[in-house]
């Protein structure tokens, strides 16, 4: 694990190229995300599945100011961070990039939110386990699954959220799925992750449902399928 969390932060925490690191991780201000607008908007688009998700179970009214314990696996530049800012009581974020968490940190600061706690991985993703005070309400993923480095590390991250959930958790993930489109299949080995980061894992969806509930979680729809960049957003409750 050691040398693949080297490799993974090699390319997320101390890329030779700084602004394109913050680009791919969305920061607010930088790159793609300069139009403060098509930043927001990430987070905009988090918040209506988790809506989407609401409804469907009949549980509206469960948006309650400051009323969420968020688990984000992957907050990048806190574009999700910042759309939850009036629902968090408790926002974890999980990355193995420190400069991610430290912009969280600075940019929901600067909003005046102080709901963020930031959770540096420094080894298998169980190791969570003893920093996040569950159970949380809210499993979030957004853009993240797609750079793990396989679909094993996949099962394990969602197997440790699953230790701080309870039977009323609900998860939004969204994952890059595969199709047979050569552009969005995943990596061979480990050794193509540094030169191929964006690509690195993709699920078919039918393996990913299938996932979810090997580890402890209910599938419950699938939404935004996006041909044009083989995305979907998995809509799942805790079994």
């Amino acid at each position: 694990m050691t040398d693949q969390l080297a490799i993974l932060r090699s390319v997320w925490d101390a890329h030779p190229n700084e602004a394109s690191r913050r680009d791919n991780s969305h920061w607010r201000g930088i790159g793609r995300w300069s139009d403060d607008e098509a930043w927001r908007s990430i987070g905009a688009a988090s918040l209506t599945a988790v809506c989407r998700t609401l409804r469907f179970l009949g549980r509206d009214d469960a948006l309650a100011p400051k009323g969420l314990r968020i688990l984000e696996w992957g907050p990048g530049g806190g574009a999700n961070v910042h759309a939850f800012r009036q629902f968090a009581g408790c926002h974890f974020g999980i990355d193995i990039s420190q400069r991610n968490l430290d912009e969280c940190r600075r940019m929901i600061a600067a909003e005046g939110g102080d709901a963020f706690r930031p959770v540096l991985l420094c080894g298998e993703p169980g190791s969570i386990a003893d920093r996040v005070v569950g159970p949380i309400d809210l499993f979030l993923s957004t853009a993240v699954f797609q750079h793990f480095p396989d679909k094993d590390y996949g099962a394990k991250v969602l197997r440790a959220v699953r230790a701080v959930c309870d039977a009323a958790t609900i998860a939004v993930i969204q994952i890059r799925f595969d199709n047979g489109d050569p552009r969005f299949a995943g990596n061979a080995t480990i050794d193509d992750y540094v030169r191929r980061p964006i690509f690195a894992t993709s699920y078919r969806l039918d393996e990913f449902w299938s996932l979810c509930r090997e580890c402890g979680f209910r599938p419950l729809f699938i939404s935004e399928i996006a041909p044009e960049n083989n995305y979907a957003i998995f809509h799942l409750q805790a079994a």
